[in-house]
Parts: C-alpha cells; structure tokens; sequence
C-alpha cells in the first residue's frame, strides 16, 4: 500500500496497537460505524466509510501525537495523557482536549510496596529507589512529597524534580518484579483487578492517578467537522452503552 498518498487529505484517528484498551477500543470504533479492515503487517486501517484513517501506536504515545496535531483524534488512557502532561507541561498550542470518557479501562496508579516489608506509606519511600514506567508522575509526586516534608524543617533545602532525593528508575515492563530481584524499595504502577499485584507479594499504599480510557482530540485539526461527526457517533454509543449497563 502507497501509504502516503492513501493517507493524503484523511483525518487520522490514533488507537492502541496492543494492551489492555484495544480490543474494547477496536469494539466501540466498529459500534459507531466506522467501517475498517487492518492488515496484521500494517499500523494503519483506511476507514471505508469516512475519510479517516486509523493509526496503531502505543498508548504513551497517542497524547504526543494528539497534542502535535499529528493525528485529530485518539483513545488512550487519562494515565497516559497524565503522564505526557508531567513531562511535557501543556501550552496553548500543544493540549490535548478530553472530549469523553469512554465508559471501559479503569484503573488506578499506585505506589506499591512488598506486604511484608518494612515500608507502609509513601514517606517513608523518601530517598529509596522506585521503579516504574511512569517517570513523569512519579518524579512530580515524590518532588512534591519531598517537598512537602522540607516545608517542616529549617535547612533551608528546597526539592525540584531535577534534585530528588527519591532514586526513581524506568522500566518499560515487569515492573511487578523489581522488588523481588532487590531492584527497588518500592513500584509505581497501574492496578485494575489487583490480582497481578498480589500475585507477586505486593499492597498498593498509594493512589497517584485515577485513570480511563478517554477520546481525545487535537486543537489543531485538519477536518474539525468530520471529528465532530465521529465524535458525535462514538458518543451515542457510549450513552447507550451506559444506559443498559447500569
């Protein structure tokens, strides 16, 4: 497929490529009549239906892409969106627009720590090692907690996000072992049934950031009626979605 030229004068429409939000994403798309057939080789589906084209990319990635004006429209997660947000502070010309909660893909992001170790709130986590894939948010709420705790005392030391005292890793993955291998003190990561955390010796003390998946949509969109059309459909089904599952 000649991508460029297909892809020409379409509005583009980022959805996840895998994890926890595809398939329900991929669901609610085909519920709101937009018509699409992927090639398992290709990250991108030209919709039959409207001049759109579906874009798979990684869910940290949507709210660059959407806030760039790269893409008009996206479904990720608010802890996703949260994430780019910390370390890429919004300006007028690079903010994404939540248009709507989806109704699926609840979560919570937690500080967790080993159930029978030493450490039972997140103070105590101060000047520790902590991994995560969530860099941006973790480092933005121990900078405030360090922050917070110094406010207390008469050195006169001040915390910034580039001076922490708490050691904070990356890890794209398997986060759940890092205290196990003796990696870290503590984790930061996303919780839904907490069957995986407990599964690996582990109790959330912390919630950093309720998350869902939402529409989001850029203010720099190439074909604004066309997003309002489908923003307009999604929604629909969403409301009656909502309305038989309560």
């Amino acid at each position: 497929m000649d991508l460029v030229n297909h892809l020409e004068g379409r509005s583009l429409f980022a959805v996840p490529k895998k994890g926890r939000l595809q398939q329900a994403a991929l669901d609610l798309l085909a519920g709101s009549d937009l018509q699409f057939r992927r090639d398992n080789r290709l990250d991108v589906a030209l919709v039959k239906n409207h001049h759109i084209a579906l874009i798979f990319l990684n869910a940290a990635d949507i709210p660059k892409f959407v806030a760039e004006g790269v893409v008009d429209l996206g479904i990720t997660g608010l802890d996703q969106i949260k994430e780019y947000e910390a370390i890429t502070p919004p300006t007028r010309n690079t903010t994404v627009e939540e248009v709507l909660d989806l109704g699926f893909g609840s979560c919570t992001l937690e500080i967790q720590v080993p159930e029978n170790g030493r450490y039972s709130k997140p103070e105590e986590l101060i000047g520790c090692n902590i991994c995560t894939s969530f860099v941006g948010l973790t480092k933005q709420y121990f900078a405030k907690l360090e922050a917070g705790q110094e406010s207390g005392s008469t050195n006169g030391n001040s915390t910034t996000g580039d001076r922490l005292r708490t050691k904070i890793g990356h890890l794209s993955g398997s986060v759940e072992v890092a205290c196990a291998l003796g990696m870290a003190d503590g984790i930061v990561d996303l919780v839904e049934s907490g069957e995986t955390m407990k599964s690996h010796g582990l109790k959330a003390i912390k919630t950093v950031v309720e998350s869902k998946a939402v529409l989001i949509r850029s203010q720099r969109s190439s074909n604004p009626k066309l997003v309002d059309k489908v923003t307009s459909r999604i929604r629909g089904v969403v409301g009656i979605i909502s309305k038989y599952t309560k």
